[in-house]
């Protein structure tokens, strides 16, 4: 099975982007054009990293409620058992 990556690694790169861009703005090796081209990629891979992990954490609590509304869902003690008996559950498949 193959391990898949947590979405937070992405929050690893955006630290790393945001270095490397404060890097960039502070050495003075750039000119005023290539500062505006870098901050323009820094703000294309912010956000689409941002609306990536935004989407997997919709498509994770998706999941999640579907798995809750799916699990099954024991009788109470008085009401009627499931086997088709009769019987309250208590007094039938519940009391052992």
């Amino acid at each position: 099975m193959k391990k898949k990556k947590s979405p937070w690694y992405s929050l690893v790169w955006i630290a790393v982007w945001t270095a490397a861009l404060i890097w960039f703005l502070t050495s003075g090796k750039f000119s005023t054009r290539e500062i505006a081209g870098m901050v323009i990629v820094y703000v294309v891979f912010v956000g689409v990293t941002g609306y990536l992990l935004a989407q997997h954490l919709r498509m994770t609590r998706r999941t999640a409620a579907a798995a809750k509304a799916n699990e099954p869902k024991l009788p109470t003690l008085n009401a009627p058992c499931p086997c088709g008996s009769g019987k309250k559950y208590k007094r039938c498949c519940g009391a052992t």
